[in-house]
């Protein structure tokens, strides 16, 4: 909604891409926001990413409106969510989620893999 920062950033973008995607501008630049939002929506307004929302509805610190089934779209009071942004002990809850989950499941992928007979894998014999 600040005219001034959306002209300096477009004036410098010279078909240069984008600092955020065009769904997200419009989200940001509506004049009153839905009262229901989308998990993309959602994420944008948290400045996270849409894969992230996933992680904080399984923690507990993010919960969709009614109760739907774990393959439905899932919608967010736009008024709760807001009040997560604006609160800077729920953004740290959320932004250490994340990470701690992020980090867990990195350590996972470094793990050794085992091969069927349960021995770890080497490199490729040459």
């Amino acid at each position: 909604m600040n005219t001034e920062i959306n002209e300096i950033l477009a004036a410098k973008s010279n078909g240069k891409p984008a600092l955020i995607s065009a769904q997200a501008r419009e989200l940001l630049n509506l004049r009153r926001l839905p009262a229901m939002l989308n998990t993309a929506q959602t994420a944008v307004l948290l400045g996270l990413g849409e894969h992230d929302i996933p992680v904080l509805i399984a923690a507990g610190l993010l919960k969709p409106l009614g109760n739907p089934p774990s393959n439905a779209v899932k919608y967010f009071g736009t008024v709760e969510v807001l009040e997560m942004a604006g609160e800077s002990a729920a953004l740290n809850k959320i932004r250490s989620t994340v990470y701690q989950y992020w980090r867990g499941k990195n350590a996972d992928n470094a793990k050794p893999r085992r091969s069927h007979n349960g021995h770890a894998r080497q490199g490729l014999a040459k």
